[in-house]
């Protein structure tokens, strides 16, 4: 697989010192691998992890840990071949690159721990505003993220090819306009996976709620490199067409999807990234 990853860093001390004279001398080296946009004034990069020069960075990183050194993972982008996309068992759709809207006198809401924040979907129906992106690909097909929630927005053409390939109806639930109009779906599932069988490494287990129970993991950001999704034994009997993790991810369940999902809305939104799920790796402590 190839894997580029999305970052910044900076440093909070503007003194001249040893560390801004190598965070700089790193800059200059990264400057054929810096994107258009930028945060909070800080260039963005992105860059094949596998590759000398991002080894340079995270030992910079991790050799400055006691420095104010700020340093930011966006995202991964997973490449993968033929035989890579087969060998997985599963597959996480990665955030989208487009928005939907939602009203601004409208609350999508979710069942909400008072304790840990964690959220939970119920069965009221999500609203957005019907425009944008959504007005302006109401005929594509194609998938965007509901601003102000973490749900999937499939539009209707694309789900009419889910339907086709044999997925159940049951896993999308309708975007409602004010007027009652549908403007796409987000998925919808009962089907939770064990616990502890999803395997993501780039979180780590912040604790588990007094109250709720739920079990909260957060961002690992010790992790600079992009680890394997893994799914146990356990997990991939209990694979469905559409699953959520039984832990929950900055406060959120994960949506992991099968491979026919996955191959249909590859095959049929070109923008569309994923993470692969792969069997978890021989070796590794089932109970962990």
């Amino acid at each position: 697989m190839c894997i580029k990853v999305k970052f910044t860093f900076s440093c909070d001390n503007e003194s001249v010192n040893k560390t801004n004279l190598e965070l700089c001398q790193l800059k200059q080296l990264l400057k054929d691998y810096k994107m258009k946009e930028q945060w909070v004034g800080d260039d963005i990069y992105e860059i094949n992890q596998n590759t000398e020069l991002y080894q340079k960075v995270t030992n910079f990183v991790k050799n400055n840990l006691d420095e104010t050194i700020e340093f930011i993972i966006f995202s991964f982008k997973v490449t993968m071949n033929k035989e890579e996309w087969n060998d997985a068992v599963a597959f996480k759709i990665c955030f989208p690159k487009h928005y939907c809207q939602e009203y601004d006198d409208i609350d999508n809401e979710y069942n909400e721990c008072s304790i840990c924040y964690s959220k939970e979907k119920t069965d009221e129906l999500f609203f957005a505003q019907p425009k944008g992106y959504i007005k302006k690909h109401q005929d594509d097909l194609g998938i965007a993220i509901l601003d102000g929630t973490v749900e999937l927005v499939m539009l209707p053409r694309l789900v009419e090819k889910l339907k086709e390939a044999g997925v159940d109806q049951k896993y999308f639930q309708p975007i409602i306009s004010k007027r009652k109009k549908i403007l796409g779906y987000i998925f919808v599932t009962d089907n939770i996976l064990p616990v502890k069988s999803y395997i993501d490494e780039n979180s780590k287990f912040e604790n588990q709620c007094p109250s709720c129970q739920r079990i909260n993991m957060t961002e690992n950001k010790e992790e600079l490199y992009y680890k394997q999704k893994q799914l146990s034994k356990e997990g991939i009997k209990a694979l469905k067409d559409v699953n959520k993790t039984y832990e929950f991810y900055d406060r959120y369940r994960e949506i992991i999807v099968s491979k026919k999902v996955a191959q249909v809305i590859r095959e049929n939104v070109t923008d569309v990234e994923f993470y692969p799920v792969f069997k978890r790796s021989k070796g590794y402590p089932e109970n962990v």
